[in-house]
């Protein structure tokens, strides 16, 4: 999406669409108020409707007098005038009551005194009186306004062919409806079957055509409602009822402008300002867009064009506002400076590139970049050769293309190891123009992150060890040689050290001179002992003379063989244990060789003051041996490194060969068990190690037939 776009979007939302809310708020409002308005005028119409069809019951009701009249088992004859004048002054509603004759005569007649037509209001209706003679039926007719006053005609025929003609006044009733006003310009009034207004009504402002109305009588039914209907020109709604007992109908109307005319003009203010609105933001966007947002996509377009290309073809156009036009300016110098600085360091580094190609040429090593699927990315000369390889294609992948089947299986075994840092020995045969070879290379590989794809890849550096080789061989003969020779003159010392013990009684001065000659001269038997056995662990030659041991006895004597060295330094030699006893399987020489060496660093490192530990314990698998010092303790970094051969840390380079924690590591795995140590600096360190209890002793030797 466009920057304009979006920009042209947050706008409207934030200015229109309040405002598009504020419209349909009020529609729906407009929408209710119109339904609550004509649920309004049904109510009042058929309210009206009702009071008409009570009056007009009660009016029926009036006529009861009438029966005596007409009651052929009356015994007597009957006053006519006098029942007349009575039931007249019964009913307050009768204004006129005349009797006339079958010659047109009026024989009687009665007229109250608030009528203000002083003639007898039977005279206007001659074709009414026509009508019921006809028919023999009670007529009523249309309703007669005399003076501003309104009467119901009403014509009943006797059975002699007289007429009884009643007038019934409507004034109350007509009153009553039209003082239901709603509003301003509310009306409700009486029309009759053809639309017209019932005389004598107050229809001041509300003037209408009366076929329009009828046309709305007879298409709705019974009730229906007004919409849109012309009243003095103006736009009237509202509803209408029919009366059940007349054909009239009781309309309600109201001015439309008055129902909803604000609403309506509410929706269509807001409509004008949200149209206003968002042709304010569209000309607000099209600035914006000239001064701001086109010479922002002018320089996202140039930064394109330039980490594409990595060149400035064309300056990035200065426009917009000032603060723009600015920023523009410093992005093109700092485009110019980079692309200035970008070929200074091209050629720094065409110039490193050969100094490194130069460099990794001449040295003896094979080195080699691979990526994560094998293929070569780089390799020396050196590498090469050593794999038989011709020279670096888009084809050659290693370990695939490797000629020589001792690289190509070290090579193999060690891409196919997820391992960060891997490092590997194998012997190689190498041909030269005259012969081949056998020589031993060191294989080197850690991983590395390819830049351009953010995968790892892998340097390989395979190392000419032969002569390393060589020289081990040469120093681990020499050591073997030395310790064979110091074997026996140091068991004549160890021997006439124990001899004297035996011979000179106890005696303060001489026991301590005596003691720290005996544990010297086992300790230099015990460095003689770990320099052969770490020979025959490692070539394989090691036999493991089994016995049951007693885990208890072996530590209390270890600790009991210390305790001359201990007590001079002021370290204290403790003991934890077993409980119950312990009772294990193993080569107890051996055994007492690997805490033994535990024990002697422990002395070594642990300063005056502190404290030695040794315990043991078992699993149902295991018996774990354990020797816990308060020395300065082991980096974490080390811990590991430490049970390798010839490997100590840098501040005891001095103190011994290195040998020792390897031979234990080698001696403990021949057990079947595992060595670690756990450190923490400045406190202490507890080296513990386990003996697997699935170790048997041999069986008996089977003696020979004699």
């Amino acid at each position: 999406m466009k920057l304009t776009t979006r920009f042209l979007l947050i706008l409207l939302a934030i200015a229109v669409l309040p405002l598009m809310l504020s419209v349909g708020w009020n529609i729906y409002q407009y929408n209710s108020s119109v339904t609550s308005y004509f649920e309004l005028h049904r109510g009042l119409s058929s309210l009206s409707a009702v009071n008409v069809d009570e009056w007009f019951l009660n009016t029926n009701r009036n006529l009861a007098f009438l029966y005596e009249i007409e009651n052929p088992l009356q015994a007597k004859k009957l006053d006519e005038a006098r029942v007349i004048q009575q039931a007249a002054r019964i009913n307050s509603d009768i204004m006129s009551l005349s009797l006339v004759t079958r010659d047109g005569k009026e024989q009687f007649f009665l007229q109250s005194e608030k009528v203000k037509e002083k003639k007898s209001l039977a005279l206007f209706q001659d074709a009414l009186i026509a009508e019921a003679r006809e028919t023999g039926i009670v007529a009523s007719g249309e309703v007669l306004c005399a003076k501003g006053q309104a009467f119901f005609p009403l014509v009943y025929p006797l059975v002699d062919g007289r007429v009884v003609v009643f007038h019934f006044s409507m004034d109350k009733l007509l009153g009553k409806i039209n003082s239901q006003k709603t509003g301003r310009t509310g009306r409700v009034f009486i029309a009759d079957g053809k639309g017209r207004p019932l005389p004598c009504q107050d229809m001041k402002g509300v003037d209408y055509a009366p076929d329009e109305l009828k046309k709305v009588f007879r298409s709705a039914g019974r009730t229906g409602t007004l919409a849109k209907f012309k009243f003095s020109g103006e736009d009237f709604s509202g509803a209408y009822a029919a009366i059940d007992k007349l054909d009239w109908a009781a309309v309600s109307v109201q001015s439309e402008d008055e129902l909803y005319g604000k609403q309506r003009k509410s929706i269509m203010v807001f409509g004008i300002l949200a149209v206003a609105i968002f042709g304010v933001t569209m000309v607000v966007v099209f600035l914006i867009s000239n001064r701001i947002i086109r010479p922002i996509n002018n320089m996202v377009n140039g930064v394109k064009q330039f980490l594409k290309t990595q060149h400035l073809d064309s300056v990035i156009p200065q426009e917009g506002w000032p603060e723009i036009r600015v920023l523009v300016g410093i992005l093109n110098r700092l485009m110019l400076e980079l692309q200035a600085y970008r070929a200074f360091q091209l050629n720094q580094i065409v110039e490193e590139k050969g100094k490194a190609q130069a460099l990794i040429d001449t040295i003896s090593d094979g080195v080699l970049l691979v990526d994560d699927r094998g293929s070569l990315i780089y390799s020396n000369t050196t590498a090469l050769k050593l794999l038989g390889i011709p020279k670096i294609s888009p084809d050659v992948s290693v370990p695939r293309s490797v000629k020589n089947e001792a690289f190509f299986n070290a090579l193999t075994e060690m891409l196919a190891l997820k391992e960060k840092y891997l490092r590997i020995e194998v012997d190689a045969p190498i041909s030269n123009e005259t012969s081949t070879v056998l020589k031993s290379y060191r294989i080197i590989s850690n991983q590395f992150l390819l830049a351009t794809l953010k995968r790892p890849g892998r340097v390989i550096i395979m190392r000419d060890i032969t002569s390393e080789k060589e020289i081990e061989k040469a120093k681990e003969d020499f050591f073997h040689m030395i310790t064979h020779d110091m074997r026996a003159p140091l068991s004549t010392l160890q021997g006439y050290t124990e001899l004297l013990m035996k011979k000179i009684g106890p005696s303060p001065a001489t026991d301590k001179y005596l003691s720290s000659m005996l544990y010297s001269s086992r300790r230099l038997r015990g460095m003689i002992d770990d320099i052969l056995n770490t020979t025959k662990l490692e070539r394989g030659t090691m036999s493991l003379q089994m016995d049951t041991v007693d885990a208890e006895s072996i530590i209390a004597r270890i600790r009991d063989n210390h305790e001359p060295v201990a007590g001079p330094k002021n370290i204290k030699l403790s003991v934890k244990a077993p409980s119950p006893k312990i009772q294990l399987t193993a080569d107890p020489i051996l055994l007492e060789r690997v805490i033994t060496n535990l024990m002697g660093n422990s002395l070594k490192f642990t300063p005056s003051g502190g404290s030695i530990t040794l315990s043991a314990w078992e699993t149902p698998e295991e018996v774990f041996f354990a020797v816990e010092d308060t020395g300065p303790g082991i980096p974490e970094a080390k811990r590991k490194e430490i049970f390798e051969k010839y490997s100590q840390m840098e501040e005891h380079k001095s103190q011994g060969f290195g040998l020792g924690l390897a031979m234990c590591k080698m001696t403990v795995e021949l057990h079947k068990g595992r060595i670690w140590v756990e450190s923490e600096v400045g406190k202490g360190s507890k080296f513990i190690f386990t003996v697997s209890k699935s170790m048997s002793a041999p069986p008996p030797p089977v003696p020979s037939p004699s």
